[in-house]
């Protein structure tokens, strides 16, 4: 039986969400953890925090995973209507301009921020960031989620500007 000591319920605990979307010379890599917690209680340890909107575009969710989850189905829906109306696929810009505006509309009911990344034959591989509040935010490198403080600082300090795809 474990004593009172062992189990510390009452000291620091690292729980949230990391999200992160990196671009490199030719695309780009999306991550997240897969852990979904409600305070110091873990609901789920095998959660998909990264949604395919398109076959070119995914969005990593961070915050309210319920406000995530509907702003990630509105945007997948209007993204297949636009794919039929246009008869090609949407860039990654449209899909996170999309993400902005359903976020800035509703900025005053959602908790959630959201990573857009993918890859279309015009611009090739981007990285977008939607905050809370619903600004939008085109990088080389994004973090989001509770946990992105810890990795800032190793970006900081590792990122070099050669990986960056974005044109001068």
């Amino acid at each position: 039986m474990e004593s009172h000591k062992d189990c510390e319920i009452n000291g620091p605990h690292s729980m949230g969400t990391t999200i992160i979307g990196v671009t490199y010379n030719g695309g780009v890599v999306l991550g997240a953890d897969s852990r979904t917690s409600t305070g110091v209680y873990v609901a789920n340890r095998a959660s998909d925090k990264i949604t395919q909107l398109t076959d070119n575009v995914y969005l990593c969710r961070s915050g309210s995973a319920a406000d995530s989850q509907t702003v990630s189905d509105y945007v997948r829906y209007f993204l297949h209507q636009h794919t039929i109306q246009l008869g090609q696929p949407a860039t990654v810009k449209v899909a996170a301009n999309l993400v902005r505006l359903l976020s800035y509309s509703n900025k005053n009911m959602l908790q959630t921020g959201m990573i857009i990344g993918g890859w279309d034959k015009y611009e090739g591989g981007k990285i977008f960031g939607v905050p809370l509040g619903g600004t939008l935010l085109e990088l080389p490198f994004t973090i989001g989620g509770s946990g992105s403080t810890y990795l800032y600082g190793f970006f900081d300090q590792a990122w070099k500007e050669g990986n960056d795809t974005r044109r001068s």
